[in-house]
């Protein structure tokens, strides 16, 4: 690619055929890539999606421009850590990577405030690697918060619901209202699901795209957190109230009795 010998081919159309048998995804050791007739491919997961002969720092993920590149912190950064100052709040100069994007610094001559002997010194494996499920990991950061005195554990617990419970739930709710529904023989996709069940085309069963399970997954975990926590109580109403949206959509109108007081 760097040498102009390959190209990339751009996926002009996607079609879903009929199938049925075995489908095999090749694995070659070594390097990933391989030549299928006169297509390179590569292993699964292995090769980057994008390979490029020239690194341009103005063209990379926008948090690493935020890296500071000084060798010591002017003290009015320590005084404004005392008052807990946001970044946007912080009014000390302090050199950044974006403030040499364009210059020959961009690539050279960045300095540190801490000496080490070995770029790659740190842990070999995360505890996000050796940690099981997402709750697990949620109960360790947790469990490190009430640990450290610099830190409000509510506030931790809040942010959790907040920026990732509430999203996510409410994000697979509104799939799951907006889903598409699939065919399990010919993988047709419909809008709306045949009043029969069935494929038009093919007759097999139809089946949903997103199921409860990944609507409701996180539910009973916010609530025990905001209750365990201490959260806000207009955080406590929101996941109360969300929940019965949720119980409404999947109850089980075939199995429900009711009586007239329940109309009036």
């Amino acid at each position: 690619l760097v040498e102009g010998d390959l190209a990339y081919l751009r996926v002009e159309s996607v079609e879903s055929v009929p199938y049925e048998g075995y489908l095999y995804d090749f694995q070659v050791g070594g390097e990933p890539v391989f030549a299928a007739d006169w297509l390179y491919a590569h292993n699964s997961m292995d090769a980057p999606l994008v390979m490029s002969s020239r690194i341009d720092p103005a063209e990379i993920d926008d948090e690493a421009h935020n890296v500071d590149v000084t060798t010591e912190y002017p003290l009015a950064f320590y005084e404004a850590t005392r008052e807990q100052l946001s970044p946007d709040e912080l009014d000390v100069e302090m050199e950044l990577i974006e403030d040499n994007l364009g210059t020959p610094g961009e690539y050279e001559g960045f300095a540190h405030s801490h000496d080490t002997s070995d770029i790659a010194a740190g842990p070999d494996l995360s505890a996000y690697k050796t940690l099981g499920d997402m709750q697990e990991k949620m109960d360790a950061q947790l469990a490190l918060s009430r640990r450290l005195r610099a830190v409000d554990e509510t506030d931790v617990a809040e942010r959790i619901i907040e920026y990732h419970f509430l999203p996510d739930l409410l994000g697979n709710l509104k799939a799951f209202a907006s889903q598409e529904f699939r065919c399990r023989g010919c993988g047709t996709s419909y809008r709306r699901a045949p009043l029969t069940g069935t494929c038009p085309n093919c007759g097999d069963e139809v089946s949903l795209t997103v199921y409860e399970g990944a609507v409701t997954k996180y539910m009973d975990t916010a609530i025990r957190v905001a209750e365990e926590f201490g959260a806000q109580e207009y955080t406590k109403q929101r996941l109360e109230i969300l929940e019965q949206r949720i119980e409404r959509l999947f109850e089980d109108d075939t199995n429900k009795q009711s009586g007239i007081a329940d109309f009036m």
